[in-house]
């Protein structure tokens, strides 16, 4: 198998992917303006202390939950229950803490896997499937794994993306990053997940210069050629509790924080997600996260509740 070459900074700015360039081949978008904070993210970003993560579970009320909360970011899922996605109106509302401050919104994309439930997902795919299209995740029914580097899989997500800058989001969440750990065979499968994250922060970037590029997980790419540039902080799962209430190994635990304090030394921050519901580990795992420096986040598996935080 070919391996991709290192992108030069310069150039994941135009295009990285051989698929096309970021900000062409994805149809007709929406005229859009940042909003007038938009410059100030990176320094809110850095400021952030407390955040909070639902992706679903939102109800009738939408995003007025989150616009009660405390918390510094919040991530929420890029669309209502339904998946329709959330007006300027009501992200611009939920970006506003009570008390008047402002709170940095991010969306989340998933970007290493298809979901059944999404709605760009077409019903014949189920039996004529596209090529990109591969197995069901055992673990997460509805959820497909997908060859993340085909070009009409990334036109597909790039759409997507457009929806989130349009929603007027300050960022977005990229899950399922780490997808490059499941095809060992594939010698490019790595590079190729660095080259797509590039080319998704190229996109945006072309869009709203100040758009925020989180991903979740795959804490090690923060080592690779070229990853550096494209993202601006970390989310990562699992760090001292699995799901649920299962302390992680001190291996693990060893691992991830000798990435986090790379992310770190670049200025970049982590927000770490643990997965507890019982004490004394939620209120343990709150201050072994930020006894090492990171922004934690105690909740729920199905992440389908704002938990109240710490």
């Amino acid at each position: 198998m070919k391996t991709i070459r290192p992108c030069l900074l310069a150039l994941l700015l135009v295009a990285c992917s051989s698929a096309g360039s970021a900000g062409t081949g994805t149809g007709t978008t929406t005229p859009f303006t940042p909003r007038p904070d938009a410059a100030t993210r990176p320094q809110r970003l850095a400021a952030a202390r407390t955040w909070g993560y639902q992706l679903t579970g939102y109800g009738a009320a939408g995003l007025k939950g989150v616009q009660a909360s405390p918390f510094d970011l919040v991530v929420v899922d890029a669309g209502d229950d339904d998946g329709t996605p959330w007006t300027p109106e009501a992200v611009g509302a939920a970006a506003t803490r009570p008390g008047g401050a402002g709170r940095v919104m991010i969306g989340y994309l998933s970007i290493g896997a298809a979901e059944d439930y999404r709605p760009y997902w077409q019903a014949a795919w189920s039996a004529s499937p596209p090529p990109w299209l591969l197995q069901e995740d055992p673990a997460w029914p509805g959820s497909f794994n997908v060859a993340y580097w085909n070009a009409e899989w990334q036109a597909m997500m790039l759409r997507q993306l457009d929806k989130v800058i349009e929603s007027g989001f300050d960022g977005v969440y990229l899950d399922l990053v780490d997808a490059y750990e499941l095809d060992p065979q594939r010698p490019s499968a790595r590079a190729e997940m660095v080259q797509w994250v590039c080319r998704i922060a190229a996109h945006a970037r072309a869009r709203d210069p100040h758009f925020l590029i989180i991903p979740q997980n795959a804490s090690a790419l923060i080592r690779d050629p070229g990853y550096a540039p494209c993202v601006d902080a970390l989310g990562n799962e699992e760090t001292y509790v699995y799901a649920m209430n299962t302390p992680t190994e001190p291996s693990r635990q060893s691992t991830l924080l000798s990435d986090y304090a790379v992310w770190k030394s670049l200025g970049k921050p982590v927000f770490a997600i643990d997965y507890a519901n019982t004490e004394p580990l939620v209120t343990q795992t709150y201050a072994r996260a930020r006894a090492a420096g990171l922004v934690p986040y105690v909740t729920v598996r199905a992440v389908d509740v704002l938990t109240p935080g710490r």
